[in-house]
């Protein structure tokens, strides 16, 4: 089970003021760990096309003992009234046991937030500070239709690769689950996600750290 839940760790990696800026472009690069050790890389891409349209790469790539895994997502998505409308999304998974992948193309309307985009949109509504729970409605890698929750926490001061960071703590709600993910942005980053870390039973899965940040400040 163990294993299981460090695998699914790499696919999870998607206000009330009058008006939310959209989220600026960065290249991030982490480092994945677990009980210390590495066991791969990931990194986050964010940059806008010369249509003004958002374009978002991720990728987690891990090898553990005889596993190997690759988990790449691609969305494309417009900024429109405070939110993400997303208008592309894909996903491929590569590497031990099943391949899989995803491709869709999604109208403006009715707006559609994909699994990838939708940590840029949370990112976002982090800068509002009056808020301290977070519900959307997202589109997955399988192309199903799933409810999500987020629940801001404590500010902390987190020593990563990258460097010291003061950073927000979000955890995900789940309901009848052993499973506990926790996210942390910075925002003296912009909100820029500088760590991820999974847990099952209380024990850790996997822990994804930044390494590397460029901004377009």
């Amino acid at each position: 089970m163990k294993v299981l839940m460090f695998l699914l760790f790499t696919s999870v990696l998607s206000s009330a003021v009058a008006e939310t800026s959209a989220p600026l472009p960065y290249a991030a690069q982490y480092e994945v760990q677990r009980d210390g050790s590495d066991y791969g890389e990931a990194q986050r891409t964010l940059q806008i096309n010369a249509d003004g349209l958002f374009e978002l790469y991720t990728e987690t790539e891990i090898s553990w003992m005889f596993l190997s895994d690759r988990r790449r997502y691609w969305s494309t998505f417009a900024w429109q009234d405070d939110r993400v409308v997303t208008r592309k999304f894909g996903f491929k998974r590569s590497g031990t046991g099943k391949n899989r992948q995803y491709d869709a193309s999604y109208p403006a309307q009715p707006p559609v937030l994909d699994e990838a985009a939708l940590l840029e949109q949370l990112r976002v509504d982090l800068a509002d500070t009056k808020r301290s729970e977070f519900r959307y409605t997202l589109v997955d890698e399988k192309g199903e239709t799933d409810q999500q929750v987020y629940q801001r926490g404590v500010t902390e001061t987190l020593q990563l690769p990258y460097g010291e960071v003061s950073a927000t703590k979000v955890a995900r709600i789940r309901e009848h689950s052993d499973r506990e993910t926790y996210y942390w942005f910075a925002p003296e980053l912009d909100n820029v996600l500088v760590k991820m870390q999974q847990l099952e039973e209380g024990d850790e899965v996997a822990t994804l750290v930044l390494r590397k940040l460029h901004t377009s400040q």
